[in-house]
């Protein structure tokens, strides 16, 4: 079994560079995995990509992003960015969201949320073996030139 740790360091006055060294003592500590959850204000791909890169070794995920209020393309962007910084490191957590978040942050209804998260993974995963998409499905729709 491995170990890893959830990282935060939003009261820092530079987030990144504090989620950095939080990582690197992890790292150091026999740690394997460091997990970056989304929230408002950091990207948790871009972090992850950010950590994985400045601490060589540690693998890096995001716990997790949330399929709705995003787009499998740009969730698909963000994940081969972070899995080209880190070399192969970074692990895409995904998740449905909070209902209270997704409908009153985001002002999209929390509606048939497991069947979004199928088409969207369907789509994603067009993307991340392929390299394109050409997904139509009864709640979103992804394809690429």
């Amino acid at each position: 079994m491995t170990m890893g740790v959830a990282l935060n360091a939003r009261d820092a006055d530079n987030e990144i560079d504090a989620t950095v060294a939080l990582a690197r003592e992890a790292a150091g500590a026999g740690l394997r995995s460091a997990w970056f959850g989304q929230r408002f204000g950091v990207d948790s791909p871009a972090l992850a990509g950010i950590v994985g890169r400045e601490v060589p070794g540690l693998q890096v995920g995001t716990s997790a992003v949330p399929v709705f209020g995003r787009h499998p393309l740009l969730v698909s962007s963000q994940a081969q960015t972070a899995q080209a910084a880190t070399h192969g490191r970074y692990h895409l957590g995904l998740a449905l969201g909070a209902k209270h978040l997704v409908e009153g942050g985001f002002g999209i209804p929390f509606e048939r949320p497991i069947a979004r998260l199928r088409e969207f993974l369907t789509a994603l995963r067009q993307l991340t073996e392929t390299g394109s998409a050409d997904f139509h499905g009864e709640l979103l729709t992804a394809t690429t030139p």
